[in-house]
């Protein structure tokens, strides 16, 4: 009997991959599926009110599929709150421009709580994570009330505090933000008025988000973000 190659393996092996990413991409698929339908249930119904069985029909899924990627409702819902906020967190944190990072990341922020009140907003068109007819404070209540909601939960916090202190020790470096304060302690604080917002938001606090922006960026001493250095070469700097 005749041993298979090292190049014989690899061919089984390629075939077999490719033999297993349809079923991979299926089951990812099913997966943002039922994320999907779950928010708009959400959205619809409120967070306690839509059965599995009205997430899995809104998907085009038997409950069968639902439980291959899902334990339970408390699991789907975990995957929405991470969905959903994950993917604001990663579009509000500003990249690419150290020196002025921060400023921009506030002025997004600011910029989604004005689309979200119906005041003036700029192109960029990010709007808050959370439908209009699913209040913040639901999630919390549901957050609390659920140890994998949780735990995702405080995950995403923690991602938003490590990114928003990253971006802050970017303009301590450049001199755009001020070099007395704690860059953690900074993240911590802006990620809790930005929790603080959207408790706001629900209970129909008037809320200035200019104002608000305009203010965060002169306590860490960058007035209003409308003063930028001017681009020297490093020819006209010697």
């Amino acid at each position: 009997m005749l041993l298979p190659t090292y190049g014989d393996v690899c061919q089984l092996c390629r075939v077999a991959k490719r033999g297993r990413r349809p079923r991979e991409v299926a089951k990812q698929e099913t997966r943002e599926a039922l994320i999907a339908a779950a928010l708009v249930e959400f959205a619809a119904h409120g967070v306690d009110a839509p059965s599995l069985d009205a997430i899995c029909a809104r998907a085009g899924y038997t409950r069968g599929a639902f439980y291959v990627h899902f334990r339970d409702r408390e699991e789907l819902m975990a995957a929405v709150v991470e969905r959903v906020m994950g993917g604001f967190l990663e579009a509000i944190i500003a990249r690419g421009e150290e020196a002025h990072e921060l400023e921009r990341t506030v002025a997004r922020f600011a910029d989604a709580v004005a689309h979200t009140i119906g005041g003036p907003r700029s192109s960029h068109g990010l709007v808050l994570p959370l439908p209009e007819s699913v209040p913040f404070a639901r999630i919390l209540e549901a957050i609390t009330r659920r140890p994998e909601l949780r735990a995702s939960f405080r995950t995403l916090l923690e991602r938003a505090v490590a990114g928003v202190g990253e971006v802050t020790a970017h303009g301590q470096r450049a001199r755009t933000v001020r070099p007395d304060v704690d860059a953690s302690n900074v993240a911590a604080l802006l990620v809790l008025i930005a929790l603080g917002v959207l408790v706001a938001l629900d209970a129909g606090l008037a809320l200035h988000p200019g104002g608000l922006r305009a203010t965060v960026l002169t306590l860490l001493g960058s007035p209003g973000g409308a003063r930028r250095r001017p681009h020297r070469s490093r020819k006209s700097r010697r």
